[in-house]
Order: structure tokens, then sequence, then C-alpha cells
């Protein structure tokens, strides 16, 4: 059984993690933005045959760094999106036992 308490959390929760939740969706597009503009720099600035200087700019260390930055926005991207998942699956079982409790199904 879903307590009251436990309700009024999840919504306080959902409440107050809209904006940061855009936020950190953004920076994740963000920073895929940098990841790929950092690639072709480098590939720009490569020497040799076009599969080459593809291989050297996606092996480059700064292309690394910026993907390692975007897999880490993602992941807390993520995980907000997996809590706030949790948390509204929270009130939608809050709703059923209240309904059910309404209907004589539960005490």
């Amino acid at each position: 059984m879903i307590s009251d308490d436990r309700l009024q959390a999840a919504l306080t929760y959902l409440a107050e993690t809209d904006s940061p939740a855009a936020e950190l969706k953004t920076d994740v597009e963000r920073k895929h933005w940098i990841m790929k503009k950092v690639e072709s720099a480098i590939y720009l600035r490569s020497e040799g045959t076009v599969e080459n200087r593809k291989a050297y700019a996606k092996t480059s260390q700064e292309v690394e760094q910026a993907t390692n930055d975007w897999l880490d926005a993602l992941a807390a991207s993520e995980a907000t999106v997996n809590k706030r998942k949790t948390e509204s699956l929270i009130t939608e079982i809050y709703r059923t036992e209240s309904a059910n409790r309404r209907a004589g199904g539960i005490t």
C-alpha cells in the first residue's frame, strides 16, 4: 500500500524536477553537439586520406573526452528520467489502490 506521505513525496519530486529534467536533457544535446564539433575540427586539422582523417578524429583524446562528457550527461539525464517514471508509477499505484478501496476491493 502506498501511504499518503509516499504519494506526497512522489508528487513533490515530480513537481520539483520539471525544469532540472529539461536542463539535463538539453545538456545531453549540447554535449553531443560539442562532441561532433570537436570531431569535425580534428578531422579538418588532420592530414591523409579521408578514412585516415576520420579514424584520427574519432580516436583523438579530445573526442574521447567530449564523448565521455556526453555519456556522463546522458547517464545523469536518464537517471532523472527513470526516477521520474518511478515516482509517476507510485502515483498511479496510489490511484489504483484508492479506486479499489472505494469499490470495496481492498481495505
